[in-house]
């Protein structure tokens, strides 16, 4: 329950966001079975490996700036991604809007990590973000 008001509160966030500083426009991509294969990748990366590295190992289950610094990490690590021309990286992993949301899902799954003490509710709610974000958004 209280990852689905977590998840909740990050949508809120995400869409006045994106009111702000438009980054995707929300429109059903690619077909079925592309969605299932984003999801089937998804789950392993970003979902589990980020959560691993930034959630677990980085930001751990105490300590305010323990866990602000594993978020600052995690919004750096997606405009690296395009720096160091990683395959998984997108121009919008420079944009502001985007950035801003990455900040919000960083809290989100670290609330996320921190209320429920497993590593299952931050991985799923990104999972689900980064499925919604793959099949239900273009780039503005």
């Amino acid at each position: 329950m209280q990852t689905l008001a977590v998840l909740t509160g990050f949508i809120i966030i995400t869409v006045a966001i994106n009111k702000v500083e438009p980054t995707v426009n929300f429109a059903v991509t690619g077909t079925p079975a592309s969605l299932l294969a984003i999801a089937a990748v998804a789950i392993l990366v970003p979902a589990l490996a980020e959560e691993l590295a930034f959630r677990v190992i980085l930001g751990g289950r105490q300590g305010h700036v323990r866990a602000a610094l594993a978020i600052l990490a995690f919004i750096l690590w997606h405009p690296l991604q395009v720096w160091l021309g990683l395959p998984m990286a997108q121009p919008v992993f420079l944009e502001a809007g985007f950035l801003s949301t990455v900040a919000a899902l960083g809290l989100a799954c670290t609330l996320a990590y921190r209320l429920s003490g497993s590593i299952w509710p931050p991985v799923v709610l990104h999972w689900l973000v980064v499925i919604g974000w793959k099949g239900l958004t273009v780039t503005a």
